[in-house]
């Protein structure tokens, strides 16, 4: 891809604005989380392929993997459809 010259970009004052209203507005908590360093290193490599912050990026993941198991990728959901994809190979099954 193609890099923008940094002459022809142009700073969207109003979008940084709504966007730094609204991360104003999302209540964080700080913790403590020992990590090992190979994930550090991976995560903080990608934070600077980014341009997002680690802690930021890190809860972005956090937050989506989260999601993702609220969502229809439950191990009920998935166990469910297992089960019913087996039932339905084993009425296919020939004698």
């Amino acid at each position: 891809m193609k890099m923008p010259k940094l002459k022809d970009l142009r700073i969207d004052e109003e979008g940084t604005r709504k966007i730094r209203a609204a991360m104003a507005k999302v209540k964080k908590v700080k913790i403590t989380v020992n990590i090992d360093e190979e994930t550090i290193f991976k995560l903080k490599k990608r934070s600077e392929e980014t341009g997002i912050p680690y802690q930021n990026l890190l809860n972005r993941l956090l937050k989506e993997i989260l999601n993702r198991s609220d969502s229809k990728h439950t191990y009920e959901y998935r166990l469910s459809r297992l089960e019913k994809e087996i039932s339905q190979l084993r009425k296919k099954k020939p004698a």
